[in-house]
């Protein structure tokens, strides 16, 4: 059977994400698309070949099409509790772009909307379907480096790409993204807690803005960040900009390294080496086969991801990347935010009184500042 979707948000993830993934199924067809602007909705109409009347400039006239079984929402994350919360109440499952809010209070809501309906909601969390991170994880489960202990995640040459021109081309350099880089690209936090296999219990901090200083920017561009999990802990360098990429594991019998093409970060080029070494500093190179050119291995994430999602619906079980993950990935990055502005180490899951639970960054302004605090002093997130 196949599933029909439908597309709100045609900007550029659906581009080099969704537009090739959904064409790629042959048993998911995507039958209607709504935009705001009118020039991202005759993109989209030209990338999927619909017809004038399945074409929208209000999301909710998708949403009364009985012939519509989910919809992916790919509009920025201010605008997406009012989109997410309308489709479970009529009935469609939900794919959405991450991250999956603003706020910790606002995820928690839609993951609850989502439960009470009996609805499929789903997170593009593509990098779990990336060939690397698949190998990788499947060494660890093999015990080839024996017990995790730190993962490294080298994320220090994210491309600042723009978004679309006909929306606006800035809009994640502003406070309605939720946050700068780490927000951004949220794939290191939540691929963090999948080589753990549980959730973070603290995460501490430094946040800043050195590259696009003179800018006056308000949020981050580099945030150097340390989670700990039950068995273990995590190290996410990120940066828009030019630094090192790839994944370094510390293991109880042994370490794995994986490194990209021309050393870019994770997502931005093709695997270069994949090693692990033993106790005994013998190497063991690992292959990864058939590895198309970079938008293509992005493409062939987003099909595997809408496959699942597909699956997820038709056998009534969770996706591989659910909305508890996108939830605790929120909560992990505000996290490193608050630990950033206090200079404490910020205990998880977040306290739903906290004002960043209940207000994401725009709660920053409102705790006590460590009065060294390079977020602070770079006049990230209205901070004081």
């Amino acid at each position: 059977m196949t599933l029909r979707v439908g597309l709100i948000g045609a900007g550029k993830v659906v581009s080099y994400g969704h537009w090739p993934a959904i064409t790629a199924l042959d048993d998911v067809e995507l039958v209607a698309l709504a935009d705001v602007t009118e020039a991202r909705r005759k993109i989209g109409q030209e990338w999927f070949q619909l017809p004038d009347h399945s074409v929208y400039s209000d999301y909710s006239e998708i949403l009364k099409r009985d012939d519509i079984e989910a919809v992916c929402v790919a509009v920025p994350q201010a605008f997406r509790r009012e989109i997410v919360l309308d489709a479970f109440s009529a009935g469609k499952h939900v794919l959405c772009e991450k991250p999956i809010a603003v706020t910790p209070a606002i995820a928690a809501e839609l993951v609850q909307a989502a439960r009470d309906a009996g609805l499929v909601f789903g997170i593009v969390h593509n990098y779990l379907f990336f060939p690397e991170y698949i190998k990788i994880k499947e060494l660890l489960q093999a015990g080839v480096i024996g017990d995790l202990r730190v993962a490294t995640l080298h994320f220090l040459g994210v491309i600042d790409y723009p978004g679309a021109a006909e929306y606006r081309d800035m809009w994640r350099h502003g406070m309605e993204a939720g946050g700068g880089v780490l927000t951004d690209m949220i794939h290191a936090v939540y691929l963090a807690e999948w080589l753990y296999d549980a959730p973070a219990d603290q995460v501490m901090a430094f946040v800043d803005a050195p590259r696009y200083r003179a800018r006056r920017p308000v949020v981050e561009d580099l945030a150097l960040v340390q989670a700990a999990f039950p068995t273990g802990y995590a190290a996410i360098h990120m940066g828009w900009g030019e630094g090192v990429g790839g994944v370094d594991l510390s293991g109880s019998a042994g370490h794995l390294r994986m490194r990209y093409e021309r050393y870019h970060t994770s997502g931005f080029n093709r695997p270069a080496e994949l090693y692990t070494v033993d106790s005994a500093w013998n190497r063991q190179d690992h292959a990864l086969d058939n590895l198309p050119e970079h938008m293509q291995n992005i493409a062939r994430s987003f099909t595997r991801l809408w496959a699942d999602f597909r699956d997820a619906i038709r056998e009534k079980r969770q996706p591989v990347a659910p909305a508890e993950m996108g939830q605790r990935a929120l909560e992990l990055t505000l996290g490193a935010y608050l630990s950033a502005v206090t200079g404490c180490v910020v205990e998880l899951p977040l306290n739903p009184a906290s004002p960043v639970y209940q207000k994401g960054i725009d709660g920053l302004a409102d705790v006590d500042v460590w009065p060294k605090s390079r977020t602070r002093e770079a006049g990230l997130f209205g901070v004081l």
